[in-house]
């Protein structure tokens, strides 16, 4: 059962490839774009963001009536 070289394929099957094909890419780049963002939350905080931190940073800007 070989195709003849001259017969082009039904325009359905075409058309499924090309869905096919984009629902690849699209959750392709969905997927890296959800694991770079689930990869950048996992980084280690630096110190001075950390709860607990000293010195003003922790200060109300406005003055205390007292």
């Amino acid at each position: 059962m070989a195709t003849e070289p001259d017969k082009e394929t039904p325009v359905w099957l075409t058309i499924i490839k090309l869905v096919l094909l984009a629902v690849c890419l699209i959750g392709g780049v969905g997927l890296a774009l959800w694991w770079a963002a689930d990869a950048q939350d996992n980084t280690p905080t630096p110190m001075a963001t950390q709860p607990g931190d000293w010195g003003i940073a922790k200060d109300s800007p406005f003055s205390s009536k007292r």
